[in-house]
């Protein structure tokens, strides 16, 4: 691939990525209730915030937020009815680094019982951040009934929900020495070739680009839905390409449609 089309690519994840709009994933909806990715812990190795950040780079991670009608509180013996969750629209997550806030949805960051919604870490890292781990903690309300409701207030993670959330800021060399090149991949979309207007995939795929073999872009997904992206804008068979950041860096896989 030529110089021009990495650097055309590039450019269109830096200014069309981001956004303070997120969509919860969907497939968690029967979880319990919690924010996903559940914080790291020793039982759950390999959760957490799996995105790294980057001095003066925009940035986003979306949460999942999870509210069924019972929770399950790890001290407590059995689980107890529950109405809703909420955290307040500011200053409720500490230890981010400065430039990056959060919102949620809905936008009052109240989560009903039986309902499903998102938080979203967004901004840009500013340079007077030192590079290094933050631990963010989520001050959440929860809002129990027993007969009477009650609202219960706890930090997640913290006493009550073991583990901890790292985010991980890079310093600008770094980030651009990790993530500026593209990384070309033969088989995270299937079936390839395809035949069809849909393609599939099981990575964790965000900020997905469709281009045709001209460098036209042709759609552009901030999330799949059902880890399926639609090819019916490829109106001739041929070859296409998709572009995506997963875990921070950059991907591309050619595909032929039939």
């Amino acid at each position: 691939m030529n110089q021009f089309a990495i650097s055309f690519i590039l450019s269109i994840f830096s200014l069309g990525a981001y956004s303070q709009i997120c969509l919860p994933d969907s497939t968690l909806k029967d979880s319990s209730a919690g924010v996903f990715p559940r914080p790291i812990s020793p039982t759950n190795p390999n959760g957490g915030i799996t995105k790294k950040a980057c001095i003066n780079k925009p940035y986003e991670f979306v949460f999942t937020v999870v509210v069924p009608d019972t929770v399950q509180i790890p001290i407590l013996p059995a689980p107890l009815p529950l109405e809703k969750v909420s955290i307040d629209t500011q200053n409720a997550i500490s230890n981010l680094p400065v430039g990056i806030s959060y919102s949620c949805n809905p936008p009052n960051c109240i989560f009903k019982k039986n309902e499903i919604g998102c938080l979203i870490l967004h901004g840009t890292p500013s340079p007077v951040n030192t590079p290094g781990d933050f631990k963010p903690i989520i001050k959440l309300k929860l809002t129990v009934n027993v007969g009477v409701p009650f609202d219960y207030t706890t930090e997640y993670p913290g006493t009550a929900f073991p583990g901890e959330y790292i985010l991980s800021l890079l310093s600008e060399v770094d980030c651009a020495s990790s993530s500026n090149n593209l990384i070309e991949k033969t088989d995270t979309w299937y079936p390839n070739p395809v035949l069809g207007n849909t393609i599939k995939t099981q990575s964790k795929a965000e900020y997905i680009l469709l281009f045709n073999s001209q460098m036209q872009l042709l759609k552009s997904e901030n999330i799949l839905s059902g880890n399926t992206l639609d090819l019916s804008s490829c109106e001739n068979p041929g070859l296409y390409l998709i572009y995506w950041m997963e875990n921070n860096k950059r991907y591309f896989q050619k595909i032929i449609r039939y």
